[in-house]
Formats: structure tokens, C-alpha cells, sequence
């Protein structure tokens, strides 16, 4: 910018400096405004980030929202379907109801007109008939209301029968995956812990095959997975990296989260929240990822 400004001329010295001075005062005007720019974009800048948290809430209010509707739909649909059912189950009953008053009014007349018959003889024989028609109707009538109890009873039997599986299921469930990882083998200084997961092991050879393995970690809190080798049929300790154990910054600061939650916060409890794994890692297994078995 002060080439734009300053013309050296030997001879007029207070004309260099004035025009450098001239420069330098442009420069910090321009310098000013940039900054006054800066400030607007850094300011605009923030309120973006408070526009789009405030959306995230929104979103996630919209989504609990939508969940709890979709399920609220589910009720009202099989509400729905019971009443649809109930009124279903209600016409063939007034239906039913209306017929047998018909016939009751028929037999009512057919009686009347045989009362009032010359006939005694055939009014006995029509008034049996009658009784013995009433007879069966009643032995149908009961026949049905008992089917109609058990099958009452089997509904309700099965109904307890599957909230009782699920329940057990989910009681099941929930105690594999708290259990698994859990100690198996303790003894002095030395403990064996269940290894939740298949790992890729390699021998000295080179040699590579996968299998469950345990944890071996001795009391002062130092451990190492222990794999039994099909080879030679004998237990080994994995190798220890080349630098000893060190945990990444991002491994210490999400152990430092967990542990605190559940010591701190938990009193120790681990909840079905604390069990979700985070995994970064891809599922295509390299050499990389084999675990080296102790000479």
C-alpha cells in the first residue's frame, strides 16, 4: 500500500515523510475497518450457532414429540378396532335378541291358538313339544355360556403367559449384558475376567486365528488379554506395546466421563445407559488390529 503513496525524492525529504504519513493514516483506516468488519461477522457468526442450537431443541422436541404421537396412534387404532369389535359383537346380540323375542311370540300365539282348541289331545302333544324345544334351547344355551367362559379363560391364561415371556426376556437381556465382562476367576493378586468379544490373535509365526480370550489383571490394576493357542494347546499373555500402555487423550477423557457418572453420580449402579458401546473403529480386520502373542 505505501508504494501507492511514496515517491522517494532525494531532494524533498519533508515531502517523502509527509506522504509516508499520508500512507500509514490509509492503512490504519482500512486496518479499522477491517476489524469493525471482523467484529460484525464474528457477532453474526454467533448468533448462528444460537439460531442453530435452538433449532437442535426444536428438533428434538418435534422428534419426542412425533414419537409420543405415533404411539398415542397405535392406542387409539386399537381402540378403535376393540370398539368396532364391541359394536360388532353388540348387533349380533340385538339381532340375536330380536329373533328369540319373535319366536316367543310365535310360540306365545301357537299356545293361545291350541288353548282355545277342541282338541285335548293334540294340545298336550303340542304343549311337550313345546317344553322339550325349551328344554334343548336351555341345554344349548348352557353349553355355549361354558365354552364361552373357558375360552374366556384361555385368553386371559395366554395374555399372562406372554406379558410373563417378555418380561423375562427383557429380565434376561438385561442381565447378559451386565454380566458379561464380569469376573470369573480370583485368587491373591490375580484375577481373570471375562473378555466380552472375539479378538484376532497372531502368533510369533505369523500364524492368525480368532477366539474368545479373558482379561488377566493382576492387583496393582495392570492387565493384558490371556488366549489359549490351538497350536501348542497352552496359554499366552498379548504383548505389550512397543511404548508400554498408553491410553489416548480421547480414551482417558471418555473413561474419566464414564467412571465419574457411575461413582459419582450412580453410587456405583451401572444402568442401561452406561451400556451402550462407543465404537470408532471399522469392522474390516487388518494386521494392525491383531493382538501379538508373547513369544
Amino acid at each position: 500500500m505505501f508504494n501507492d503513496y511514496i515517491k522517494i525524492n532525494k531532494a524533498d525529504t519533508s515531502g517523502f515523510l509527509t506522504n509516508f504519513v499520508n500512507a500509514y493514516n490509509a492503512d490504519l483506516i482500512i486496518a479499522e475497518q477491517n476489524e469493525d468488519k471482523i467484529e460484525l461477522l464474528e457477532a453474526k457468526l454467533a448468533q448462528s450457532y444460537t439460531e442453530f442450537d435452538e433449532q437442535k431443541t426444536i428438533n428434538a422436541d418435534l422428534t419426542s414429540t412425533l414419537a409420543e404421537t405415533k404411539s398415542k396412534l397405535v392406542d387409539y387404532e386399537q381402540n378403535a378396532l376393540e370398539a368396532q369389535k364391541k359394536a360388532h359383537q353388540h348387533h349380533a346380540t340385538q339381532r340375536e335378541l330380536l329373533l328369540s323375542k319373535q319366536q316367543i311370540s310365535s310360540l306365545q300365539k301357537e299356545l293361545s291358538t291350541l288353548k282355545s282348541g277342541e282338541n285335548p289331545k293334540r294340545l298336550r302333544e303340542q304343549i311337550k313339544r313345546i317344553k322339550e324345544k325349551s328344554t334343548s334351547d336351555k341345554k344349548r344355551l348352557s353349553v355355549q355360556e361354558g365354552a364361552l367362559k373357558e375360552a374366556r379363560r384361555a385368553i386371559a391364561q395366554a395374555t399372562n403367559l406372554l406379558q410373563t415371556k417378555d418380561e423375562t426376556i427383557r429380565l434376561l437381556n438385561k442381565q447378559l449384558a451386565h454380566n458379561t465382562g464380569s469376573g470369573l476367576y480370583h485368587n491373591g493378586e490375580h484375577h481373570l475376567i471375562i473378555w466380552p468379544e472375539k479378538t484376532i490373535v497372531e502368533r510369533p509365526d505369523g500364524e492368525q486365528f480368532e477366539a474368545r480370550s479373558l482379561l488377566y489383571m493382576h492387583q496393582s490394576g495392570r492387565a493384558a488379554l490371556i488366549h489359549f493357542d490351538p497350536y501348542d494347546g497352552e496359554a499366552y499373555l498379548s504383548k505389550a506395546p512397543r511404548a508400554g500402555l498408553r491410553p489416548s487423550p480421547e480414551t482417558k477423557e471418555f473413561a474419566k466421563n464414564w467412571l465419574y457418572t457411575v461413582n459419582s453420580l450412580q453410587g456405583g449402579v451401572v444402568k442401561d445407559k452406561d451400556m451402550m458401546a462407543v465404537n470408532y473403529n471399522d469392522d474390516v480386520k487388518t494386521k494392525d488390529s491383531c493382538l501379538i502373542l508373547e513369544g
